[in-house]
């Protein structure tokens, strides 16, 4: 048996890997084209959900826009200043702040305005602010309370700094304030109000900030001149006390310390010399000697006198050049702090009014809802959903719509299609029997046999199978129309129930005529006669009562006598792929009717059936489409973009 591999898969055996098919835009646009009606739904649906919305359900806003002008750090310098960023990104940040909002919504009585404080207007129950409140207090656990005044202040500026657009134009010191509502003057009045109250803020804050500089440089200066007069009173103190000599005096000290040196030097010569001479045990000897120590010693103390003198000179007199510096140092200090506190109170009275930074907002211009952009955006996404709904229908349709894929895929005749409307007569129960000569199923039945016949060539079919592959594929239907129809062209026909799990048999046979057919296949006496259907009926019993050896052992047999007693023998068989008697009956039938339900039954269910078949040598004779959709198939026929498909004609 030949392996089927699916295309694009990789061939391992070969070590070659099949060529990706071309996308097919021609089956894009089919698809598409049979879904037009969806995606025409789809894009009503939109456009109309998006027009109310646009026209009945949103509130019309306008916007109006406040200039302002900051001050350049640099704006009497002669050449362009830089940008400080970082100043203008605060700014920005400033007019939106708590400080600014809820000074305008003072001045405003924003509080009282339910555009704004939304608490005014009770939600309805079933608005999406309620919603998502509920649900919010849901996933917390929490229930609902009254705001406190707080919270609603709070959730007023929010709302309004919502309203609000803060940009800045390029490379400049320009701010556009730019205010949302729902009417014009408002608009304006909230674009100038805050931008009012935002130059109001600055000023306060300069204000402020410049009456706090004072106080400080104020007290800087206090205390710098309080310290510079304790500086000098200490230089003052300290001259006083220590008596201290100007550079001349210490030198002339220098000087006398020197001489002290000097004589003190020649007194040691001449003592040296006195102790040396070689009259130095006389009398008048040891005097001299006695009078140069004396000398000496008077030197000595002189110089010590005089070194002390010039060491006390020399410290004070550093210690008053230390304290001259500090002092310098602080009336450095006190200047620079007093032509500060001078500047700052100069600049008190050059703050530039106000109204000429402001350049006011006009009346508010009209922003939206821009309704032909939501009109445009809704039909372009309806119709995108209905591609996609179209899309993923055509992707989940596991069945044939049309004959001619049918026949292509599995290479079977199909003999007759069956319209839904045709087999509907059959959910009548037995009210739907006997069928008119003019009803729709009894032309598929007879159009059925003929396309047999034809297939056969010229063989008779005298035992007759209709299955199928798993259960409602309107086997059953194919069963009775048939069995009617050749009964009403004077045929002796019996028909034969073998799908003991299909129930619409039963429901079309009067309950005596049902249990009589199955006692006779159980006695093998006479058959029942159904005369609403125009034929004999049997039942096969159940095979769960005979353990499985009821077909196997009397099939054949019971077969071969029917055969004898009547001209067809149709059986409705179980089917296929859910119950393996349906291949034992399979195997007695000359011609099997093998039913496919239209747009349903995926060509891999059929050809697993058929290959069931054919694995015991009774292949199918020929398939019938059920329950077509008969607008679906008309619209498929009608497709400009597919070939008209030849198939028998749907009834």
């Amino acid at each position: 048996m030949t392996e089927h591999n699916p295309a694009g898969s990789p061939d391992l055996s070969t070590g070659r890997a099949e060529q990706i098919a071309p996308l097919d835009i021609a089956e894009m646009l089919r698809v598409i084209w049979h879904g037009k009606w969806l995606i025409f739904s789809a894009f009503i649906v939109f456009t109309a959900l998006a027009g109310f919305y646009a026209f009945r359900i949103a509130q019309p806003q306008y916007a109006a826009t406040a200039t302002l002008q900051l001050d350049s750090p640099l704006q009497d310098a002669p050449q362009r200043p830089d940008i400080d960023e970082v100043a203008l990104n605060t700014s920005v940040t400033q007019v939106s702040s708590d400080a600014v909002l809820t000074n305008v919504i003072a001045q405003l009585d924003l509080l009282s305005d339910r555009e704004f404080n939304r608490y005014l207007a009770p939600a309805r129950p079933l608005s999406l602010r309620s919603l998502r409140t509920n649900a919010r207090h849901f996933l917390a656990g929490t229930t609902p309370q009254n705001p406190d005044a707080t919270a609603v202040r709070e959730k007023t500026i929010q709302n309004l700094r919502g309203t609000l657009a803060i940009a800045r134009q390029t490379d400049t010191y320009i701010l556009r304030i730019t205010a949302r509502s729902g009417d014009r003057a408002k608009a304006a009045l909230l674009a100038n109000t805050t931008a009012a109250q935002y130059l109001a803020y600055i000023d306060t804050l300069q204000m402020q900030t410049r009456a706090e500089t004072q106080v400080w440089l104020q007290s800087r200066v206090s205390e710098l001149r309080a310290q510079l007069e304790a500086q000098q009173l200490q230089a003052t103190s300290l001259i006083a006390t220590a008596q201290l000599q100007d550079d001349s005096g210490l030198d002339t000290l220098s000087a006398q310390v020197l001489a002290a040196d000097q004589n003190l030097i020649a007194a040691g010569n001449a003592l040296t010399a006195l102790e040396n001479a070689p009259e130095s045990g006389s009398a008048r000897n040891a005097a001299e000697i006695a009078q140069m120590r004396d000398k000496i010693a008077d030197i000595t103390a002189l110089k010590n006198r005089l070194s002390a003198q010039l060491s006390a000179q020399s410290a004070g007199l550093a210690e008053l050049q230390q304290i001259q510096l500090q002092i310098d140092a602080t009336r450095l200090l006190y200047q620079t702090f007093l032509g500060r506190l001078q500047e700052n109170r100069m600049q008190q009275g050059l703050t530039t009014p106000n109204a000429q930074r402001i350049s006011p907002a006009a009346e508010g211009t009209y922003i939206g809802p821009r309704k032909i952009l939501i009109l445009t955006i809704a039909a372009m996404l309806g119709g995108t959903v209905g591609i996609v709904l179209v899309a993923v229908q055509h992707n989940m349709r596991k069945g044939v719509v049309d004959a001619r894929s049918l026949r292509d895929a599995t290479g079977l005749p199909v003999l007759a299609q069956l319209s839904t409307r045709a087999l509907g007569r059959l959910q009548k129960g037995r009210k739907a029997l006997p069928l008119p000569p003019r009803a729709p199923l009894s032309h598929a039945a007879h159009g059925l046999h003929t396309a047999l016949s034809l297939t056969m060539r010229g063989q008779t079919a005298q035992v007759i199978l209709s299955t199928s592959s798993v259960q409602a594929e309107g086997k059953t239907e194919l069963a009775i129309a048939l069995t009617h129809t050749l009964a009403l062209a004077g045929k002796r026909v019996v028909l034969v129930g073998a799908d003991d799990r299909n129930q619409h048999l039963e429901a079309l046979i009067r309950p005596d005529v049902f249990k009589q057919a199955q006692a006779n296949w159980r006695d093998e006496e006479g058959n029942a006669h159904d005369a609403a259907l125009g034929a004999d009926i049997l039942v096969l019993p159940a095979i769960a009562d005979h353990h499985g050896a009821l077909l196997s052992d009397k099939l054949a047999d019971r077969i071969q006598a029917l055969r004898k007693s009547y001209d067809h023998i149709i059986i409705d068989g179980p089917p296929v792929l859910l119950a393996p008697e349906a291949r034992l009956i399979a195997s007695h039938a000359d011609a099997i009717i093998y039913a496919v339900r239209w747009s349903r039954t995926s060509l891999d269910v059929v050809a697993r059936g058929l290959g069931a078949l054919s694995e015991i040598g009774s292949p199918a004779t020929g398939l019938v489409l059920s329950r077509v959709n008969m607008r679906r198939m008309r619209k498929l026929s009608s497709d400009p973009c597919v070939k008209a498909v030849q198939s028998p004609q749907a009834i």
